[in-house]
């Protein structure tokens, strides 16, 4: 692949995407909104197109000579899909059969789709899951996220190849770094705070490197079948009071406090055998290492506002929702261009 097109190419995984196709040499194309504080990789190999995954008018010339789009635009997470309902369906659904339609009419070959772990929900009796296994989703994120590789998996046969990888839970740092993850947020409370707080513990949780999700997804441009993996390692399966064990571990006098009233429902875990049989993913990094690097980041002074809104997608979401009805509210008769307040958060 010598020209990729990314969606989203701003947020969390997206930025840390194209700097390493960047470092490979590879063309890359950004297609962003920009409503989420996101991270620009300077080089004359990235160029930004301003456009919303909904509207492919804005954005669909991009597509000429685009060997493959990787699409991770979306708003991510239950918290931030809870604030709109509406618009997590519109973005992360109809978003997603826009961003196929474009390419179908492109003649881009290649379309890879970052889908989410968090199908799955909640399992009984720890059992372990694969891309067979029902699918419990326990938000409207993953039900949105489930349709959209419904569209997708119906296109086989197709000239679009659509390949689709379920993440484990994403960490460690990026150029749009974000705090509402899992290892990141304890972790930054352990060194700020000297203590975490886990929500429940026993429930199950896979793990994902944000360099390794960024890896797994170049490596899904080059399969020429479509494809349905979970994106992770088996080894990175852990229970929440695990983590805490971890990061106490790593930040010596750490307090670690359990708080069973605010479990998460969700408990999964996940088995990630097929696509290390087939080469696509072999873990490089875990969960020990974003903790590490977090940690040395904020000793040498880095991310000391953890807690401010730009690092959220929950709180950049919620902000761009008051943005957008006090507009409302103050427009004349005849209503008001609201769209440009959209909170897409990419991932």
């Amino acid at each position: 692949m010598t020209s990729i097109l990314i969606t989203g190419g701003q947020g969390y995984v997206g930025s840390t995407l194209a700097r390493q196709l960047a470092a490979r040499g590879v063309r890359v194309t950004v297609v962003d909104n920009s409503l989420v504080p996101g991270a620009r990789i300077a080089g004359s190999r990235v160029t930004y197109v301003a456009g919303d995954i909904r509207e492919p008018g804005e954005w669909q010339s991009a597509l000429r000579g685009a060997d493959a789009v990787i699409h991770l635009a979306a708003v991510v997470g239950d918290p931030a899909c809870g604030l709109d309902t509406d618009l997590a369906w519109q973005t992360n659904y109809v978003g997603t059969v826009r961003v196929a339609e474009a390419c179908q009419k492109a003649g881009v070959a290649t379309l890879v789709f970052a889908s989410t772990c968090s199908n799955y929900g909640a399992t009984e009796n720890d059992e372990e899951v694969d891309i067979w296994s029902p699918l419990n989703p326990q938000s409207v994120y993953a039900q949105s996220k489930i349709m959209a590789e419904h569209y997708l998996l119906s296109l086989a046969g197709s000239a679009l190849n659509a390949h689709i990888l379920r993440f484990a839970t994403v960490h460690g740092l990026s150029d749009r770094m974000r705090f509402d993850l899992a290892v990141n947020v304890m972790t930054a409370h352990a060194v700020s705070r000297g203590e975490v707080a886990v929500h429940g513990g026993r429930q199950w949780r896979p793990f994902l490197h944000v360099q390794d999700a960024a890896r797994a997804l170049q490596a899904a441009t080059d399969s020429t079948v479509p494809t349905l993996y979970n994106c992770g390692s088996g080894e990175e399966n852990y229970q929440m009071a695990q983590i805490g064990e971890i990061i106490a571990r790593e930040i010596p006098g750490t307090r670690v406090t359990v708080q069973d009233e605010a479990a998460d429902p969700r408990n999964y875990r996940v088995n990630f055998e097929r696509i290390r049989r087939d080469r696509l993913f072999q873990r490089r990094f875990g969960v020990v290492d974003s903790v590490r690097e977090i940690r040395d980041a904020m000793a040498h002074g880095r991310y000391l506002d953890f807690t401010d809104a730009k690092y959220s997608n929950f709180l950049t979401a919620q902000n761009s929702l008051t943005a957008r009805d006090t507009l409302t509210a103050a427009a004349p008769a005849g209503g008001a261009h609201i769209g440009m307040f959209s909170p897409i958060a990419s991932v």
